[in-house]
């Protein structure tokens, strides 16, 4: 896949994570006009924020890509985890806004479950890209 392609996918799902996120501040929305310490309140503020800022971190990269290019599976595994670990970080809180009555930390029942492991774990993966993309940037600082 050429650079320009890889550029633009990261910014198309970057851009599907972000209306995600959006979406999700309609549910916001709704919760927000009843009590503030309502538990949908917060699931939904949760779900609005995960889909916002990671909608705006796959961007960022996209804006960054042509720098953190050059090729090597280890650059193509980082972008898919990214990628699918900001699907993870929205998907799994609206399944949680919409579907569990409580905040998810300990999951007590099969659907909590499937959005603890399924979702929330996976969610980890972009701490795994980022670093991989900085040592890309870095070392293609240093080559001629």
């Amino acid at each position: 896949m050429l650079d320009n392609a890889q550029q633009r996918q990261l910014l198309f799902h970057g851009l599907v994570i972000l209306f995600l996120g959006l979406l999700a501040g309609i549910g916001f929305s709704v919760a927000a006009t009843g009590p503030v310490d309502a538990p949908s309140y917060g699931r939904w503020r949760f779900a609005h924020m995960e889909g916002l800022l990671n909608g705006l971190l796959v961007i960022a990269i996209a804006g960054g890509w042509p720098v953190i290019q050059r090729g090597g599976r280890l650059l193509v595994a980082a972008r898919w985890a990214l990628i699918l670990g900001c699907y993870a970080n929205i998907v799994g809180p609206i399944l949680n806004a919409l579907l569990v009555p409580k905040r998810l930390i300990v999951p007590e029942t099969a659907l909590e479950a499937l959005i603890v492991y399924g979702f929330y774990i996976p969610g980890t993966l972009p701490i795994l890209a980022v670093p991989v993309f900085i040592y890309a940037v870095l070392a293609n600082r240093r080559a001629p």
